[in-house]
């Protein structure tokens, strides 16, 4: 059975304010970072100004009152899917190379990480490690964190203790010089040492698919205190040359980034893992849901029945041949299609329950979005806010206000994450200096969570 988690939490490190008004000025802008991803530009003014007198980005949204939809046409998304895409060469031809290669050759092609220019080379991005082109390993995603070494003590009253390395800090003097090196490991260390003035020994070993193998070691130099987390090298300039060759480029850490999360070990990704879409880091690039600049980066973002595609072809690329080109995609077995549209019970992101509330208690208010003029005759109050937010972009009508399972592709959230280019972010609030009041984190992950379900009217 595949395994596709749809109650995987869905990271997010944009700023993002709740209200639509979507005043379409908004411009979707979307870098890649890691070169895994593309966005696009939308030029159009916003000259709405709401009730509190503040000038900025009200949508020029629609001044009915639509009827309330059951939810997202998903059937009509899938068919679409099954239509346009039934195979990856079609996928490709017709999506990735769109969003994803074009631009002059400047785009994902042999010079530029992960080369996506041809089928061949996009289906060899499958089950690779993701983040392989990030040069700072403090701006690596969690997900794509490797598995790190692991220390193990040869001496002292702590031989039974092995934990994975976190990662290496090398302490220096004003001239730049290595005065000792800190060992940060991901569980305490339960023992004292044998007597604080004799240094004891460690070996670095790394799992391989034949078992553990030594990297290093390093003799009579680690000092350390009962329950911490970490030990010291000291008399760094004494030691051997390959043990100054393993704290320095040698070791494999297990947290890079150093925010005490282990990626590998607690929920690793892979570039497209195939069978599991919510693990694949191009996919979720592609819908915003990880760290960094979405993507694709100056192209048209994907679409409902394009990310559906998407998601199935990774599904169905663990199944026998499922990862040759010409295979057909199998949308009647894919359990991301068959999910699509329904917030799993305990996400925290249903409409009614956890979406609404926050529009109703920041949008839909007096002189704003309320349901008494409302400004530019967008009416975000129950009943009616839904349906309004299934509309297109009235400045913008090639874009939603909302779209199926890509937030980055739903003008809302860009709307609600910056000024755009004319107008305020919102929410707008006349009394902050800004003329804005965004949302916290998690009311940013609340809105997006629900539209990377599908954005069911639940």
């Amino acid at each position: 059975m595949r395994r596709v988690r749809l109650c995987t939490a869905l990271v997010t490190m944009m700023s993002v304010a709740c209200s639509v008004g979507d005043g379409e000025g908004s411009q979707f802008t979307a870098g890649e970072g890691e070169g895994e991803g593309t966005a696009m530009g939308t030029d159009a003014a916003e000259t709405m100004t709401a009730g509190s007198g503040v000038e900025g980005s009200g949508e020029g949204g629609s001044t009915g009152v639509p009827d309330d939809p059951e939810g997202p046409p998903v059937d009509a998304y899938i068919e679409e899917a099954r239509t346009e895409f039934p195979t990856y060469l079609d996928l490709h031809e017709k999506v990735v190379t769109r969003t994803c290669s074009p631009n002059g050759g400047v785009c994902h092609n042999e010079k530029e990480y992960p080369d996506l220019h041809t089928p061949e080379t996009m289906l060899s991005q499958l089950d690779v490690p993701c983040n392989l082109a990030e040069t700072d390993p403090l701006n690596l995603f969690n997900g794509c964190e490797s598995r790190g070494d692991t220390l193990r003590f040869t001496t002292g009253n702590n031989t039974n203790f092995s934990s994975s390395i976190g990662y290496v800090a090398l302490n220096t003097d004003e001239l730049g010089a290595v005065l000792n090196a800190v060992i940060y490991v991901k569980d305490p260390i339960p023992n004292a040492m044998l007597g604080p003035g004799v240094f004891e020994s460690i070996v670095v070993e790394r799992e391989t698919a034949n078992g553990m193998l030594t990297v290093g070691q390093i003799d009579m130099a680690a000092s350390y205190a009962p329950g911490m987390m970490a030990l010291q090298i000291n008399g760094y300039a004494e030691l051997p040359s390959e043990a100054k060759t393993l704290l320095e480029t040698d070791l494999k850490p297990g947290d890079p980034n150093r925010d005490g999360v282990f990626g590998f070990d607690e929920d690793p990704f892979r570039l497209l893992l195939p069978g599991d879409p919510w693990k694949s880091y191009l996919l979720q690039r592609l819908q915003g849901n990880v760290p960094g600049s979405p993507m694709p980066l100056a192209n048209q973002q994907l679409s409902a029945p394009e990310i559906i595609a998407m998601a199935c072809w990774i599904e169905g690329a663990a199944d026998p041949g499922g990862d040759l080109p010409s295979t057909n995609i199998d949308y009647d077995n894919c359990e991301y299609a068959a999910a699509f549209g329904e917030t799993p019970t305990g996400s925290g992101s249903k409409f009614s329950e956890n979406v609404l509330p926050i529009l109703a208690t920041r949008c839909a208010t007096a002189g704003c979005h309320g349901n008494v003029a409302p400004a530019a005759g967008l009416d975000l109050t129950p009943g009616v806010a839904y349906a309004n937010l299934m509309l297109p972009a009235t400045q913008n009508p090639d874009f939603a206000r909302v779209t199926p399972g890509n937030p980055t592709n739903s003008y809302l959230v860009v709307k609600l994450n910056t000024n755009g280019i004319s107008g305020l972010q919102m929410p707008l609030d006349p009394t902050s200096p800004s003329g804005s009041s965004p949302l916290s984190p998690e009311e940013i992950e609340v809105i997006r969570t629900w539209i990377s379900y599908g954005a069911p009217n639940d």
